[in-house]
């Protein structure tokens, strides 16, 4: 995006993968899709976002780009609608992925909208209960994020991270609670040998989004898209 406001910024590109429930792709391509902008438009950016997509070569691909913001919405919708056709059946998924729904809410994204389910599923809520109620061994061997901040990179790390949560969730064991119903039950505790200052500093980056406790930071301020 241009920026984080949707009522005045665009869409530069934007990528789609589809899976099942099981998280394995419907089709490995994907779709990819950079959008036109003229170089006045892109000068209009924050400075975060001048630096970031320049290096990355986006800006320099909207500028060449041929393809409408309508165009790419269109073929978006169709591709999805190739793989599955019924509405209200596919999950709009990923990072703090409300932020990209909010920008798919204003013309003419909001027709894909209107094919997909309500729900969404996102996947920084589950890293969120790691950060808080994980083991550290749970939370140390969750995927790290690149921050390429393209399109179709985010999406990618994005199964990844919710892969590995779905691996988690299906090794609890359950027993039977007295109301009947059924609750995970507990891992038994690892014991270690106290962390060292440098391995607990790591483990408070990981559950404080890349803060060291006690700083304010800057990466949790909003919906910075470079917080995964």
């Amino acid at each position: 995006m241009t920026g984080l406001n949707p009522s005045v910024d665009t869409i530069l590109s934007i990528s789609c993968i589809l899976t099942n429930s099981d998280l394995a792709p419907l089709d490995s391509e994907g779709f990819n899709a950079v959008i036109h902008h003229t170089p006045q438009q892109l000068s209009q950016m924050s400075e975060w976002c001048i630096k970031t997509h320049g290096d990355s070569g986006l800006t320099q691909e909207c500028t060449s780009s041929s393809t409408s913001a309508a165009e790419a919405a269109e073929q978006l919708l169709n591709y999805i609608k190739h793989f599955i056709p019924e509405p209200r059946r596919a999950l709009l998924a990923g990072n703090s992925i409300h932020a990209d729904r909010s920008f798919l809410m204003v013309e003419p994204w909001d027709r894909i909208l209107e094919h997909l389910h309500y729900r969404l599923f996102d996947v920084s809520a589950m890293k969120e209960m790691v950060r808080r109620w994980g083991s550290d061994q749970v939370l140390m061997a969750a995927p790290r994020k690149e921050l390429r901040h393209t399109a179709r990179e985010d999406v990618l790390e994005s199964i990844q991270e919710a892969q590995y949560y779905k691996t988690l969730i299906e090794g609890l064991s359950f027993v039977p609670t007295n109301l009947g119903n059924l609750a995970p039950l507990p891992a038994q505790p690892v014991i270690l040998g106290s962390p060292t200052k440098q391995q607990q500093e790591a483990l408070d980056m990981l559950r404080n989004n890349g803060t060291k406790t006690g700083d304010i930071g800057t990466r949790g301020d909003g919906f910075r898209t470079d917080v995964p």
